[in-house]
C-alpha cells in the first residue's frame, strides 16, 4: 500500500486538474452509476521501500499508480481511450507534492475489457516518494 502522502498528493491532483467524470480513489467507491455512465478507480498495487542512506534516515517508496477507466459498454471506444490518454498525460513524468511520476505503461486492451456493464482500460503510472520518519517527503 501507498503512503498516505502518495495517496493524499494524487487525489489533490486529481480533485484539481480532471473533471471529466467521477473518480473513485481508495475508500471512496460509491455505487457504480446506474446510467452506466464512465467513471474512474484509482489503485496503488505495489509500493516498496527502500533506504537511501547508510545511517537509514532517507527512504525511498517506489510503486505503481493505477488507473481504470471504465466507459460506457457498447459506446465508442475512443471516449475511453480518450480519457486514458488525459489521465496519463496528467501524471506522465510529473512533480508534485513529492511524488515523482514516470512514464505511463499503455491502457491493457484485450478479452477482458469487455465483462460486466463497462469497457474497462487499466494502465500503471510508476512513481518515487522520498521521505524521512521525521520530517516527511524530502526532494
Amino acid at each position: 500500500m501507498a503512503k498516505k502522502a502518495v495517496v493524499d498528493a494524487v487525489e489533490a491532483r486529481l480533485q484539481e486538474r480532471f473533471s471529466a467524470c467521477p473518480v473513485f480513489g481508495i475508500n471512496l467507491q460509491g455505487e457504480t452509476p446506474e446510467d452506466g455512465s464512465t467513471f474512474v478507480q484509482v489503485q496503488y498495487p505495489v509500493a516498496n521501500t527502500t533506504t537511501m542512506d547508510l545511517a537509514g534516515t532517507y527512504y525511498r517508496e517506489e510503486g505503481a499508480i493505477r488507473f481504470i477507466v471504465n466507459a460506457q459498454r457498447g459506446a465508442e471506444t475512443a471516449a475511453g481511450l480518450t480519457l486514458a490518454d488525459d489521465l496519463a498525460a496528467l501524471f506522465r513524468n510529473k512533480k508534485f507534492g513529492g511524488v515523482q511520476t514516470f512514464a505511463p505503461s499503455s491502457p491493457v486492451i484485450d478479452d477482458r475489457n469487455e465483462e460486466g456493464m463497462y469497457f474497462s482500460l487499466s494502465f500503471a503510472v510508476p512513481y518515487n516518494f522520498d521521505f524521512t520518519d521525521s520530517t516527511g517527503f524530502y526532494g
